[in-house]
């Protein structure tokens, strides 16, 4: 059905079930049927298996296809309640904080490898914010991945969102400029800001400029990444993002 740098997909004969087989041998199966079940969505998990050396999760079919241009407006709505529901953080203990150090280690890789870029603009808003202490925020349980492949749609508008295995504690913001890096801006560049600022917790400046420095992270996340894994796509990727993210970053608050 499907096939991906990690895993291949296969549909039963019975349509009913799908069986995802992981490339690896990392025990992501067991992961993804966690990190499923702690998303409330347990019920699309029928069973992990080992079995001839092959890890797979074992799922139930849904109806539907990935994100298309004309799917996002109509898929909205239920996806802003998927997120809305997925990023509420428990009440009880406190909850952990971001991990800094790791986006000032991302920061640095990214540095390194597009040196030959002219990304400061880029870099300065996500620097700047880190440095003055702006991105510390708690942590809330993200998907991490939230790209157009990974939002699938029925014919009677049922969303489902898959692929869990990068699934983690996070800034939600940094959650929210994934969906849009990675779904939103199939739409046109106000369409697409408009939709992204209406999934926000609210649109106070702190927030806005916190959500202006992960749209800025996650555009270079995603040039280091087309550049270290497809270099051949990286110029035609630049061409189309650098425009998106300067386009958020002209329009909200630095700080």
């Amino acid at each position: 059905m499907d096939s991906g740098m990690q895993s291949r997909v296969y549909g039963a004969r019975d349509g009913e079930v799908v069986v995802k087989v992981y490339r690896n041998q990392r025990g992501d199966h067991r992961l993804e049927a966690a990190n499923m079940r702690r998303a409330g969505m347990g019920e699309w998990v029928l069973d992990v298996v080992e079995a001839d050396g092959i890890e797979a999760l074992v799922m139930r079919r849904f109806p539907g296809q990935p994100l298309r241009p004309q799917d996002v407006p109509r898929a909205l709505p239920r996806l802003r309640e998927i997120v809305r529901t997925l990023h509420a953080r428990p009440q009880g203990p406190p909850t952990p904080q971001v991990n800094l150090g790791k986006v000032a280690e991302r920061l640095r890789r990214f540095r390194s490898a597009l040196a030959a870029s002219p990304l400061d603009d880029l870099f300065e808003a996500v620097e700047r914010p880190l440095e003055e202490g702006l991105l510390a925020h708690p942590a809330s349980f993200c998907h991490l991945d939230m790209w157009h492949d990974n939002i699938l749609i029925s014919p009677a508008g049922d969303v489902l969102l898959i692929d869990w295995t990068k699934a983690g504690e996070d800034d939600p913001l940094r959650d929210l400029a994934l969906l849009k890096t990675g779904t939103l801006d199939l739409l046109p560049p106000d369409e697409s800001l408009q939709a992204a600022l209406s999934f926000l917790p609210d649109t106070e400046a702190p927030t806005l400029a916190r959500y202006r420095a992960y749209i800025a992270m996650t555009t270079l996340h995603d040039l280091y990444w087309f550049l270290m894994n497809e270099p051949y796509e990286f110029g035609a990727q630049r061409s189309r993002k650098l425009p998106r993210a300067r386009h958020v970053l002209a329009r909200l608050p630095e700080r």
